[in-house]
């Protein structure tokens, strides 16, 4: 089979304050040894702290140091001495830790040779999965309690899967000086000798086949929803419709999505090799018309189940207006007039509320400003409206808002006299992809309500959203509401904002003062407009809640809503000009008749 072998990774502390996975994926176009070859490894570091961080990219960078000067010629033989090579140097490093403090990892590694014929080796509980015609199939087997005491005839399956140890993890680099390599495929069997004869032999792969590597993170379930983030479809659905970093984005941002709010899930990891596919294109053509479809289908039924009742409840309003009307001739003039005063002044109170809300003030001590003294290796403060909450160290952290709580991160890691502000409304998700001198780098999920400042980033904010292509920029000041995987609107308030409906794509700008509305489901522009006055008012509650953030709506030049047209003229006027003709009733006085007020 000819064709290239498609490469992407990703990876993401979860809700951990350490990530201690590591990932990479290479492409040998020879070794010293002659072969063509790609690999991919995925490491799970053990040991807390940075000593688990440390096992794992020692391991991951002595594994593809071997693999480039190794002068070795048969593949199999070459992936096994790597992973040991690993194994010792994460042993060696180890030893030097006083007491018995540990430091670990696992690995799964795969490498597919020039003829497209694949080898895998696994330590751990880290996976390697297959997805080939529609179907996810796991090709290793995890290396926990249960299954080593059955390969070792210690124990059978259900006194194993019994244990209080059964899920305990029993092989990781770095604890030993030598270990066992399990190069086992396990398609067909659950025998580890069957296994790792056939894996010996090599794999052919297909067209269209791909190889996914992935920490536990991914697939164990979580503590709150007893599922794992991502299902086997949605996976699926990633590798038949993504190539290389953008499926492995859509998985992960899938995952992202879905962590429960304040559950310190595991660290998140993705590797992937694919062949390729042009049906790929096809079926993400398919895929977005499908769910086009579906949004347009539950549009049409919101809007039924709203509409029914409500033409239900006219029919029963006129109909009871109609009885009212016959049954009381003599006073439905004046009972209609006072009618429409009354309503014609709640329509002026409730507009004139919703125009003009104005700004919360506070007779509480004002909230500290948020321009941190950071030191080196910090990149935020994260503080509610009240006091600080964190320092952010790393920069793969998801930050989330617990619902109805808003959240204010001051970025400043150069220290300068100013500070990046990101403000965020309850629910928000945000996770930092890179910070820079120049540059605030991040990724928003779902359900997301997001205002950023840049000052003093000269580059701005480039605001990537989570399962999307789709990149919102600014040099200034920026919100962004992504409320779903339908449609997301963006306000520019000051300076110049764009966005890029694909990776890499050029930059469309819009202008200060303006909205623009993307349709993600046809990946195009909706509309542009003036920014809404419900948004000006959102932004500025948002920002009035700290001196920080309140100082922001000068320097953001967030504007007053504009009034809304209110019915108060056209009722003056009207009341100037009616005249009521007088209701005669069947009373008199003095036999002339008296008129009806």
């Amino acid at each position: 089979m000819s064709g290239i072998i498609i490469t992407g990774s990703d990876t993401n502390p979860g809700g951990r304050k350490y990530n201690e996975d590591r990932c990479r994926v290479a492409s040998f176009v020879t070794t010293s040894g002659g072969n063509r070859l790609t690999a991919a490894v995925v490491c799970d570091g053990v040991g807390g702290e940075e000593r688990g961080e440390r096992a794992a990219q020692l391991a991951i960078d002595a594994f593809f140091d071997y693999i480039r000067q190794s002068d070795l010629t048969n593949t199999p033989k070459l992936l096994s001495s790597a992973v040991k090579h690993a194994n010792l140097i994460a042993f060696n490093e180890a030893e030097q830790l006083e007491g018995k403090q540990r430091m670990a990892s696992t690995m799964v590694a795969a490498i597919i040779e020039g003829d497209h014929t694949l080898y895998i080796a696994n330590v751990g509980d880290s996976r390697i999965y297959l997805c080939r015609g529609g179907h996810l199939r796991q090709l290793t087997r995890d290396h926990n309690f249960v299954n080593v005491m059955v390969w070792t005839e210690k124990m059978n399956a259900e006194t194993a899967a019994n244990h209080p140890d059964a899920n305990k993890v029993m092989r990781v680099l770095g604890i030993k000086d030598n270990i066992q390599i399990d190069m086992g495929i396990y398609l067909d069997t659950t025998d580890y000798g069957k296994a790792n004869e056939f894996g010996r032999k090599g794999f052919k792969l297909q067209p269209g086949d791909s190889i996914l590597l992935c920490s536990d993170g991914l697939i164990k379930p979580t503590v709150t929803t007893r599922q794992p983030l991502v299902t086997e479809q949605e996976i699926i659905r990633s590798l038949q419709t993504e190539e290389g970093d953008k499926a492995a984005r859509a998985i992960m941002g899938l995952a992202l999505g879905r962590i429960p709010v304040g559950e310190r899930v595991d660290n998140i990891t993705v590797a992937l090799l694919q062949t390729e596919d042009h049906s790929r294109v096809v079926n993400q053509v398919k895929q977005q018309e499908k769910e086009s479809n579906e949004h347009r289908r539950k549009t049409i039924t919101i809007a039924s189940l709203i509409a029914i009742p409500l033409g239900v409840a006219l029919l029963i309003t006129l109909a009871a207006f109609a009885y009212f009307f016959i049954e009381s001739t003599t006073s439905a003039a004046a009972v209609t007039t006072r009618l429409a005063q009354a309503t014609a002044a709640a329509i002026i109170q409730t507009q004139t509320v919703a125009a003009f809300t104005p700004t919360p003030t506070s007779t509480k001590t004002p909230a500290p400003t948020l321009a941190p003294t950071l030191v080196a290796g910090e990149i935020a403060k994260l503080n509610d409206d009240k006091s600080l909450l964190e320092v952010i160290l790393d920069d793969k952290r998801l930050i989330a808002a617990p619902p109805n709580q808003n959240r204010f991160v001051a970025v400043n890691h150069a220290n300068t006299p100013n500070s990046g502000l990101l403000a965020m409304l309850g629910s928000s998700q945000l996770q930092f992809n890179a910070v820079t001198n120049s540059k605030i780098q991040l990724r928003l999920l779902p359900g997301s309500d997001l205002f950023a400042q840049t000052n003093p980033y000269q580059n701005g904010i480039e605001i990537e959203l989570a399962r999307l292509s789709v990149v919102i920029s600014a040099k200034g000041c920026l919100g962004v509401h992504y409320a779903d995987d339908s449609r997301l609107s963006a306000d520019c308030f000051d300076g110049v904002c764009g966005f890029s409906i694909n990776f890499g794509a050029q930059t469309t700008a819009f202008e200060s003062g303006q909205q623009i509305q993307l349709d993600i489901s046809q990946l195009r522009l909706a509309g542009r407009r003036e920014i809404p006055a419900a948004d000006i008012i959102k932004y500025r509650a948002l920002l009035s809640a700290t001196n920080a953030s309140r100082q922001a709506i000068t320097d953001c030049k967030v504007p007053l809503p504009k009034p809304t047209p209110t019915l108060e003229a056209t009722v003056v006027k009207a009341t100037a000009e009616q005249t009521i003709t007088p209701t005669l009733t069947s009373e008199t006085v003095g036999g002339t008749a008296t008129p009806s007020p």
